[in-house]
């Protein structure tokens, strides 16, 4: 396991301690001096899109049995004594936190952050945002409030906690969100550089199926393709077509296509969209230039579903 490896994760874990402290203080006690709710965003940068989940299925209540269910299961059942305490064991499981999932049944959201209101052209070293900032970049999308307990020092994977709006239909900070530092391609010439940007994910960490998006020479996009996009598992080649699409579209988060003449795509493997993780692909310029890339399911709680494109910058020759 690399030094880079450990970190992220000694990182995610403070952001997890920290979201759940602010998730907590939502629950027991806010200000209650903000009683009014705005009307949820509207519009190709914001739709409802496919980012708003079904909430997990309820317990059917099967552990609730009566005692005289139990009684008559001893009567009839000779080998079966230990059942009842297996069924709560799986009961149990079921209920915990999926790592790839962000939640019982829930799929992870996510939210790109391109424009982060500063500067980070001049100065040396990583810039930071303030929770304050942080926390202003999370809750504008939804026309809502959210809150962040510590600053984000914008170096690829730092990560920091926050308690966020649930979608744009549900905008009380109840969410438990991380912020990711990433980098973008520099949005007026994607072939000149990098940019800093902010990933914003339901729960509490990228997977570690998904750690190359944070990689620090790698560059993400993404696009929505509609909220049907994603419902049923993509084949390889359609993950191959639609990441094509991703890095040709002017509708991008970051635009890209002038960054290299993109001609094919393919995959290694298809998307499942109920798991957090990354495929690879290479893409192919019409000069023959191949790029590695790491497509992920771009499950976007501001707007449709579609992918979410990490290009690696380093190639060789």
């Amino acid at each position: 396991m690399s030094t880079r490896t450990i970190a992220r994760r000694t990182r995610a874990a403070v952001a997890l301690a920290a979201s759940a402290t602010l998730l907590s203080l939502a629950a027991c006690g806010s200000d209650g001096g903000e009683t009014e709710t705005p009307a949820p965003t509207t519009g190709t940068e914001a739709s409802d899109g496919g980012g708003q989940q079904v909430p997990p299925a309820e317990d059917d209540g099967a552990d609730d049995s009566t005692s005289d269910d139990v009684t008559d299961d001893t009567d009839t059942d000779t080998d079966g004594d230990d059942s009842d305490g297996d069924d709560s064991s799986a009961d149990d499981d079921a209920d915990a936190p999926d790592q790839e999932t962000g939640a019982s049944g829930e799929r992870i959201r996510i939210m790109l952050v391109t424009d982060l209101g500063i500067d980070d052209t001049t100065g040396d070293g990583p810039l930071t945002l303030q929770n304050e900032q942080l926390a202003t970049l999370l809750s504008s999308p939804f026309d809502a409030t959210a809150e962040c307990a510590e600053e984000l020092v914008l170096e690829p994977g730092n990560a920091a906690g926050c308690v966020g709006p649930v979608s744009l239909d549900r905008t009380e900070p109840t969410q438990e969100w991380v912020a990711t530092a990433v980098r973008i391609p520099q949005a007026e010439d994607p072939a000149s550089g990098s940019q800093d940007a902010v990933l914003f994910s339901t729960g509490v960490q990228l997977p570690e199926d998904a750690e190359d998006l944070t990689d620090e020479d790698t560059v993400l996009t993404g696009v929505g393709f509609g909220s049907a996009f994603g419902m049923e598992p993509l084949s390889a080649e359609e993950v191959a077509e639609s990441t094509l699409s991703t890095l040709t579209s002017e509708f991008a988060y970051v635009p890209v296509g002038a960054m290299a003449d993109w001609s094919e795509v393919t995959c290694a493997d298809g998307l499942d969209f109920n798991r957090f993780e990354t495929v690879d692909c290479t893409a192919t310029t019409a000069d023959g230039e191949s790029w590695d890339l790491a497509v992920a399911p771009g499950t976007y709680a501001n707007n449709d579903q579609g992918l979410l494109v990490g290009i690696d910058t380093q190639r060789e020759g």
